[in-house]
C-alpha cells in the first residue's frame, strides 16, 4: 500500500509505526558524547544565597526567544546554576555565551527526524568538575529511547554543590518504571553523601498526573530532600493546555529553600522556566 494512502486511512496506526522506526540513534557510553567547557572564570568571592533555573527547552527551537526571556529575567535576580533540558550543542553554546557560563552537556539521543542532539545541561557561573552521565533504567517501548542525567559538580561561592540535570520518560512508560528511574538518581545521590554537603537535583520528570507528581515529591522527602519549588505550582502545558502539571522541580539537601516561582510570561516553550533561591 502507498504510504500516503495508508497514513491517511490509519493515522493512529501510521504515527506509532513512525516512531518505532529508528527516528533516535542512542548514545549508551556513559562518559560521551560530550561538551564541556570550563574557560569562564569562576564566580569564587563567598556568598550567603544561591539562585536556580530550571527549564526544558522543547528541542532547543526557540533558542534566542528563550535566551532573551531568560536575560529578562536576569534583570530582577542573579541566576548562579540553569539546568536545562531537550537541548542540543549549539543551544547550550549560545546561552552560555550570552550569560558568559561553564557549561556541561551530554546528548543521550540523536533524533534523526529534526537532526539534533537531545540532552541535558548544566550552565553555571562557577567551576565544572567531575563530568558524569547517569543513564536511567528502561528503554521506552516504541523506539527504544533512554533517558539519562547529567551530573556535575559546580564550585561556587566557595562550596561545593553535586548538582543533577533531569529528564525522565514521559507517560508513555509505565508509572512504575518511572519510578524507578527517580529511585536511581535518589540512589546515586545517596551514595555521594560522604563527600558532599550540598545537592542540586532538577528538571523536566513528566509528572503529566498529580498521582505521578505526588509519588515523586514523596521518594524525595522519604530521603531527605526538600521539595525547593514547591510553591512554583503548575510548570508546563500539556494536551492543548487541557492540562497544567507539575513537571519541572527542583530538589535540594544541604540548603535552605526562601522562594520558588516560575515564568509564566515564557513563550519559547511548552514549559516554563521554574527558578528557586536559597540560603547556605
Amino acid at each position: 500500500m502507498d504510504i500516503k494512502r495508508f497514513a491517511i486511512k490509519f493515522p493512529l496506526l501510521a504515527f506509532v509505526t513512525f516512531l518505532s522506526c529508528g527516528t533516535v540513534q542512542v548514545y549508551k557510553e556513559p562518559d560521551k558524547p560530550i561538551l564541556y567547557s570550563t574557560d569562564k572564570k569562576a564566580t569564587t568571592e563567598p556568598s550567603d544565597s544561591l539562585s536556580v533555573v530550571t527549564f526544558n527547552i522543547k528541542e532547543a527551537e526557540k533558542m534566542e526567544l528563550a535566551a532573551a526571556e531568560l536575560k529578562e529575567f536576569q534583570t530582577t535576580r542573579s541566576i548562579d546554576i540553569y539546568l536545562l533540558q531537550e537541548m542540543d550543542e549549539k543551544g547550550v553554546e549560545a546561552i552560555a555565551k550570552e550569560f558568559n557560563l561553564n557549561y556541561l552537556y551530554f546528548p543521550i539521543v540523536h533524533n534523526k527526524v529534526i537532526q539534533k542532539n537531545i540532552g541535558n545541561a548544566i550552565l553555571t557561573k562557577g567551576l565544572i568538575r567531575h563530568p558524569q552521565k547517569l543513564i536511567l533504567p528502561h528503554a521506552q517501548w516504541l523506539n527504544h529511547r533512554l533517558r539519562h542525567v547529567t551530573i556535575g559538580e559546580v564550585e561556587i561561592h566557595q562550596k561545593k554543590i553535586l548538582v543533577y540535570s533531569v529528564h525522565t520518560e514521559t507517560v508513555l512508560m509505565s508509572r512504575k518504571k518511572r519510578m524507578e528511574q527517580v529511585d536511581a538518581i535518589i540512589k546515586h545521590a545517596k551514595l555521594q553523601l560522604p563527600n558532599y554537603q550540598y545537592f542540586l537535583i532538577g528538571g523536566d520528570f513528566n509528572t503529566v498526573f498529580s498521582k505521578d507528581a505526588q509519588q515523586v515529591v514523596e521518594k524525595f522527602k522519604a530521603n531527605a530532600f526538600d521539595w525547593s519549588t514547591a510553591t512554583a505550582g503548575s510548570t508546563a502545558k500539556a494536551f492543548y493546555g487541557l492540562i497544567k502539571p507539575i513537571h519541572d522541580c527542583v530538589f535540594s539537601k544541604g540548603l535552605n529553600p526562601v522562594s520558588a516561582g516560575k515564568i509564566e510570561t515564557s513563550k519559547s516553550s511548552d514549559h516554563y522556566p521554574v527558578f528557586a533561591t536559597f540560603r547556605y
